[in-house]
């Protein structure tokens, strides 16, 4: 890795090759990479971060945060369910501790687990060129997580308000009823589904809490590394343009 004289820049890779993230662990790879260049005294400039590499960064962020919150997501109403005792858990309708701290992981410890590792990837940066690929990283996820927030809010409100009606059930039991099922069995399903449904309100709210949680950790863990730089370069420890 050579110095350029007359600019004083430092390019991060020999000229030809390029960075090109196809995944979110290569993203911070390429982060954590070119994070020690850039303590060990190398200088390089923002600009080297093309338009293109800049969206990859971007692109990875938003689609490893929206399928992964999106299969989160769908697995909230089951874990409320178990809270609220619609759903057994381990054949026992009544969860103890260990059940209900199961059913929370099952809905929010994917997320959360993201959330970590992501925000240490997120203090990955002192230069400008790596400040702006932790930037569009972080940006595209916290994008995906907002867009999954909203798909998850409407669609649970959807299937309280629209599809899971009076009348709507009441025209599911009478189907159940042509299918020959006894009188007890068609009431037991049609109160189960009548309490089930409030659980999709309470998933939806939930769904929104755990994306500010899920977007506050990586963007506190940011900050803190702003300041942290702040620190080395007063020091000396470090230099920046």
């Amino acid at each position: 890795m050579s110095r350029n004289d007359s600019s004083g820049d430092i390019m991060p890779m020999p000229p030809g090759q390029e960075i090109h993230p196809k995944g979110f662990l290569e993203a911070i790879s390429y982060i954590e990479q070119n994070f020690a260049n850039e303590l060990g005294g190398a200088v390089i400039r923002d600009t080297f971060l093309t338009t293109k590499q800049r969206l990859e960064f971007f692109e990875v962020g938003f689609r490893s945060s929206f399928l992964s919150g999106l299969i989160s997501a769908l697995l909230t109403p089951f874990a409320i369910g178990v809270v609220e005792r619609y759903i057994p858990v381990f054949g026992s309708t009544s969860p103890d501790t260990f059940d209900m701290i199961f059913a929370f992981l099952l809905a929010v410890g994917y997320s959360l687990g993201f959330a970590i590792f992501l925000a240490y990837a997120c203090t990955k940066f002192v230069g400008t060129y790596t400040r702006a690929m932790t930037r569009n990283l972080l940006g595209g996820v916290i994008a995906g997580a907002v867009m999954k927030a909203i798909l998850a809010f409407i669609g649970f409100h959807f299937l309280y308000i629209v599809v899971m009606t009076d009348f709507n059930l009441q025209w599911a039991a009478k189907q159940l009823y042509r299918l020959k099922l006894s009188k007890p069995s068609v009431l037991a399903v049609y109160n189960w589904v009548y309490g089930f449904k409030g659980v999709f309100l309470t998933s939806a709210w939930f769904v929104l809490g755990i994306t500010v949680v899920f977007v506050a950790i990586p963007s506190v863990a940011m900050l803190l590394a702003v300041r942290r730089n702040r620190k080395l370069v007063e020091a000396g420890v470090v230099h920046v343009e």
